[in-house]
């Protein structure tokens, strides 16, 4: 939802696809329609979850308490992704995320191998568990943070120049492209050409709800519209540290875009 969100405020020629259960998912429909011109919302029996974000402000931290979601059924499953495949075509699909319980973890890799089959373009971003699925599957960009990296390649890693290799190994096992989220330090970017560091600027953080979600819309609109890897890079920090500005679930905003890229410089790892 947050990605389509995002994929809104860039003007941008998206549909979003999601699943409501119950008064829950009702009332979030309700709030969807005034942000998002183009969504479907596949109902199924149960309650939308409620995930809770908990912001300490000595020392600075922020938790997230994140609830189960209802259960679909095959059928279920199947009406969703289809409507999903339809739409896209041969656009970009972005698959985020975690899965409905008791959802095979190999759903979102069965969904990258159609949409590829019908000249589509698959992004990533998803747990640890579900996204090593689909590595194999060589999905146009996959968007680990860290953490999940750290998690993918079995280390730790503490410079950028060891992010941006590990990355690169990681493009070695499929993705084209992949983004590490960093945070308040930024992202890396490496592809084929090289690998990208863009700090992020400055700003005063009041919550980091959206702001990876954010960073993967201004990835998929940049690459939409063939823009270099520099410019993607540039464009999805903007979007992240433009929404980490805010609190709740509020999102970046165009100002947000224009005065932040101001800021950003593109390094060059040749990494």
């Amino acid at each position: 939802m947050n990605v389509g969100r995002a994929l809104e405020k860039l003007n941008a020629n998206a549909h979003t696809c999601l699943i409501t259960a119950g008064k829950m998912g009702e009332f979030l429909e309700s709030l969807l329609s005034h942000e998002l011109k183009h969504f479907y919302a596949l109902k199924v029996n149960g309650e939308t979850r409620i995930n809770t974000t908990i912001s300490q402000q000595k020392p600075k931290h922020q938790y997230e308490v994140n609830a189960a979601g209802a259960k679909i059924s095959t059928a279920q499953l199947e009406e969703i992704s289809n409507y999903f495949l339809t739409t896209c075509q041969q656009g970009i699909g972005i698959l985020t995320g975690s899965l409905p319980p008791e959802t095979p973890t190999s759903t979102y890799q069965i969904i990258t191998r159609k949409l590829q089959a019908q000249g589509g373009r698959a992004i990533i971003d998803a747990p640890v568990a579900i996204l090593g699925n689909t590595l194999s599957c060589h999905p146009f960009l996959v968007k680990p943070n860290l953490h999940e990296l750290e998690e993918l390649q079995n280390k730790k890693l503490t410079s950028i120049e060891q992010i941006a290799s590990e990355a690169r190994r990681l493009t070695q096992q499929g993705p084209r492209n992949v983004c590490v989220s960093l945070g308040d330090k930024g992202a890396i970017l490496t592809c084929q050409e090289n690998s990208y560091y863009c700090r992020s600027p400055r700003i005063q953080m009041r919550s980091t709800v959206g702001a990876g979600d954010s960073m993967v819309a201004g990835l998929a609109y940049a690459f939409s519209q063939e823009q270099t890897p520099q410019q993607a890079l540039k464009l999805a920090v903007a979007c992240g540290a433009g929404t980490a500005k805010y609190p709740g679930t509020q999102l970046f905003t165009s100002e947000d875009i224009h005065d932040l890229s101001e800021q950003i410089n593109i390094e060059i790892l040749d990494i």
